[in-house]
């Protein structure tokens, strides 16, 4: 999404032949715009993946999301990547509010690229319960 206009239109164009598209990069939500989610509209979409990585993020987040959703998207369509790892308590919250915003959250264990993070169980545990779909509906629907 960080191109011209000219180049993105170009993309809607060559993927308006493709079935089940799945953008499962992480885009970033603060470039959504009605514009785009109108050329994102015409495609055959299966899954929009968005990127939440920290708590100040969700505000963009949910911008995202409201335009999203007024060009037909739910959250069958809508995921977000949420990074974790730090503070349990915030994490849970942000991947509720996540929820809440109208996309499916998918926790992931924050990995910096220069060395390899070793999690404890319970952070292990907690990732896994916030990355199935149908836990997640449980717990967030149901407020466990």
């Amino acid at each position: 999404m960080a191109c011209s206009d000219k180049h993105i239109e170009k993309v809607f164009e060559m993927l308006k032949g493709q079935k089940g598209i799945c953008f499962k990069g992480g885009l970033e939500a603060r470039r959504i715009t009605p514009k785009i989610a109108e050329g994102l509209r015409g495609l055959r979409i299966a899954e929009l993946w968005l990127a939440c990585d920290y708590p100040g993020a969700l505000k963009p987040l949910k911008t995202s999301v409201e335009i999203l959703k007024k060009a037909g998207f739910t959250r069958s369509h809508l995921h977000s990547y949420v990074l974790i790892g730090d503070d349990m308590a915030e994490n849970e919250s942000r991947l509720r509010q996540v929820y809440e915003i109208g996309c499916m959250p998918f926790a992931q264990l924050y990995q910096p690229r220069q060395e390899l993070l070793t999690y404890k169980k319970e952070w292990k545990l907690f990732a896994r319960k916030w990355s199935r779909p149908a836990i997640i509906r449980s717990m967030c629907e149901k407020g466990t």
